[in-house]
């Protein structure tokens, strides 16, 4: 278990941050994050995030505050200010305050309580979706924050991603430690609820799940090396405006895939463009036919020599223009991709 945490935390520098909810999940990474700390001789620094959205939040925060002071671990309770009650804008304000945090203690890597049991209900939610292998291998051991720019050198690692939740739970309850099980838990409006509940007592189609997405890590994983090798041999600044691409003989998966990566980091989203948008793109670039030109995802997109020339839309408001940011983007990405993180 300790290798998790030297493999992905290793190469950190500052204090290495813990999201911290209260939930059993967090609350076991904190325990085991806080043992590596201990042999490893690193700082700890623990985040919990007040949505404002229960009133139970405050006190939940508390009690994971009494925890870490305990560990002797620092803890910093975040406050969302302008609350909404919406799934998505509430992890992307979360990811936002924990970013901002730990980058102002000169940190760069957030450790997330994503266990197997989160595996296996992402890979059900995405099939049911529609999503490609890409999607199906799941969360990643390593990754970029999800939020731009407050995430800029910050780092998400899920060093528990392959240990099980009630084996977690087992953990907590042996050392005494009291874990917190938030309503929505247990809310069937949630989809990733009731798909809990369909996994909920068939280890079978866990152990079915689990052993399909480590044959697609290990795929993905070599995608994103070649990807990166990519962005390292035939990726170039142009100038001080964007980047030129060569896609010549990317095999079409892969050309989209790439494609869209870099219309992301130019445009300065937290996420590329959507797939349907992107392919038609890559295919009329990619043919032996007048190419004028285009914009998607905030990017103008031209064709010169054969080479792809993309650069910020004009007029974008904002940190999204930004060509410097979105250079150490590029760079924290292929950096990512090719294993040298």
């Amino acid at each position: 278990m300790m290798n998790a945490f030297d493999r992905l935390c290793g190469k950190a520098s500052g204090p290495v941050g813990v999201a911290v909810s209260g939930g059993s999940d967090s609350l076991a990474l904190l325990v085991l994050a806080h043992d590596w700390a201990k042999q490893s001789d690193r700082e700890l620094v623990a985040f919990t995030v007040d949505h404002r959205l229960r009133p139970e939040a405050a006190d939940e925060a508390r009690h994971v505050a009494s925890i870490c002071a305990q560990f002797g671990i620092p803890h910093e309770t975040l406050v969302w200010e302008t609350p909404v009650s919406k799934q998505a804008l509430a992890r992307r304000a979360r990811h936002g305050l924990m970013a901002e945090a730990l980058r102002a203690r000169r940190g760069t890597r957030l450790l997330l309580g994503h266990t197997s049991d989160d595996q296996c209900e992402t890979f059900l939610m995405r099939a049911r979706q529609g999503s490609t292998w890409y999607g199906l291998a799941g969360m990643q051991p390593l990754a970029l924050s999800p939020v731009w720019p407050e995430g800029q050198d910050v780092m998400v690692a899920r060093p528990i991603l392959s240990r099980d939740r009630a084996e977690l739970q087992t953990l907590l309850s042996a050392r005494g430690i009291r874990w917190i099980e938030d309503p929505s838990n247990r809310n069937p409006a949630y989809e990733r609820v009731r798909v809990r509940r369909l996994l909920s007592g068939q280890s079978g189609l866990k152990t079915r799940i689990l052993a399909c997405q480590n044959q697609l890590q290990g795929v993905r994983v070599l995608e994103e090396r070649l990807i990166g090798r990519w962005m390292a041999e035939r990726v170039a600044h142009e100038g001080a405006a964007g980047f030129r691409l060569d896609l010549s003989g990317l095999p079409p998966e892969r050309l989209e895939r790439a494609l869209g990566l870099m219309l992301q980091i130019v445009g300065g989203r937290e996420v590329p463009p959507r797939r349907d948008a992107v392919q038609p793109l890559a295919a009329r670039l990619m043919a032996d036919q007048p190419f004028s030109g285009a914009t998607l995802g905030g990017v103008l997109i031209y064709r010169k020599r054969g080479n792809v020339q993309l650069s910020a839309e004009p007029g974008i408001a904002g940190m999204a223009a930004d060509t410097a940011l979105a250079r150490v983007r590029f760079g924290a990405i292929r950096a990512l991709y090719t294993g040298d993180t």
